[in-house]
């Protein structure tokens, strides 16, 4: 599938332009009375998403893909973006490559696959504070801006807002 100039793969992140933006497949649903954002069987409640961006209500119960770019992603022990105040989703993973970047770290994080079976599973690439202590092998809890989250629908790659 594509989005725009981009192809959606299955997972993980692509170089759609300079920085690359993270493109995951996940579904929009509700669970008792709640919309969730659910991403390798993890279900991570998107009320705050919700408030945000009101017209992705009419998307509930189908397939989205999600975007979002390196540097709206941070280790959630070491803070969360300021800016997404309670808009914020957490994601749970193991960190795969970690390197120096100037005053950030460039961390690969593979999605923790709760129970879903998605293969591969998705990874994300996040520009995280110097602070982040996570290595190679770590668990992390990535926390993700939805302020600049991008929403895709699934099936035709045409822009949810």
């Amino acid at each position: 599938m594509s989005i725009g100039n981009v192809l959606v793969r299955d997972a993980g992140p692509l170089l759609a332009a300079e920085p690359p933006v993270n493109l995951v497949r996940a579904a929009l649903v509700e669970r008792l009375g709640t919309p969730v954002l659910a991403v390798c069987g993890q279900q991570v409640p998107v009320p705050g998403l919700l408030r945000l961006r009101p017209s992705l209500r009419r998307h509930l119960g189908r397939p989205v893909v999600f975007g979002v770019r390196p540097e709206h992603l941070q280790d959630a022990l070491v803070g969360r973006p300021a800016a997404a105040g309670p808009a914020v989703l957490v994601l749970h993973g193991v960190v795969r490559r970690v390197r120096p970047d100037g005053a950030h770290r460039v961390v690969h994080v593979e999605l923790a696959d709760v129970d879903s079976g998605q293969l591969p599973v998705p990874t994300m690439v996040a520009r995280v504070s110097r602070h982040s202590s996570a290595g190679v092998g770590d668990a992390i809890m990535v926390a993700v801006d939805t302020q600049h989250l991008m929403m895709f629908d699934a099936d035709s790659g045409r822009s949810l807002w």
